[in-house]
């Protein structure tokens, strides 16, 4: 069977990604089939094979789309800002932004949602190193900030790091349900929180309440 010209394939591929990935968003990876992303594309089990080898390598390549919206909302920007305490601020600002992305209207929770099986073993490795550099990057703004004085966090340091990243993903899941205002509303009481507490300089609570 000859290939497709280069711009359908392009065009096939991208309504496959954009079908996988807003079911695996709505229903997990055991949610989901090949026979439902191949009817939900209009294509046939065939010709979704064509593309890609199986399912997994299928939502292995949603989900690296997903890691990407996180990071250009969230992560990149506090990577690039070195300002410590602005680097915090911009995880929230970043958070609720993001949730106001079309590309996840419809529901992102299945992406937690990741058996424990063999087949899954690349799934989790993928997810987990997210998660872990994420961890890293807050807890490079976390560290700096407590050099610098801007913030005292004593020992909890490394668990404040893992704590406010699990709490990124719990946020995910409800907020998208409500009003940008809301969102904010919520994100800049949890943001308030976490500097009253740590947080030395005055600035850092006038930066949560500039959220937009």
């Amino acid at each position: 069977m000859p290939r497709k010209p280069a711009h359908e394939q392009f065009d096939t591929l991208k309504v496959i990604g954009d079908c996988a990935f807003e079911l695996f968003g709505r229903y997990g990876y055991e949610g989901v089939s090949i026979g439902d992303i191949a009817a939900s594309a209009k294509l046939s089990k065939g010709a979704l094979y064509w593309h890609f080898q199986g399912k997994e390598a299928l939502y292995l390549d949603c989900l690296k789309r997903l890691h990407t919206i996180f990071d250009s909302y969230i992560f990149d920007v506090m990577r690039a800002e070195p300002d410590p305490v602005k680097a915090v601020v911009a995880l929230f600002g970043g958070l609720s932004r993001l949730l106001q992305d079309p590309r996840i209207e419809k529901g992102i929770g299945g992406y937690w949602l990741i058996p424990d099986t063999p087949e899954t073993v690349h799934i989790l490795t993928a997810q987990r190193s997210f998660e872990a550099a994420a961890i890293e990057v807050l807890h490079d703004a976390l560290k700096r900030g407590q050099q610098q004085g801007s913030m005292d966090l004593g020992g909890d340091l490394d668990d404040m790091a893992r704590a406010i990243i699990s709490l990124v993903e719990a946020c995910v899941l409800p907020l998208r349900h409500l009003t940008r205002d809301e969102v904010n509303r919520q994100l800049r009481v949890l943001a308030r929180t976490l500097f009253r507490a740590y947080a030395k300089s005055p600035d850092a609570v006038k930066l949560v309440d500039q959220l937009a």
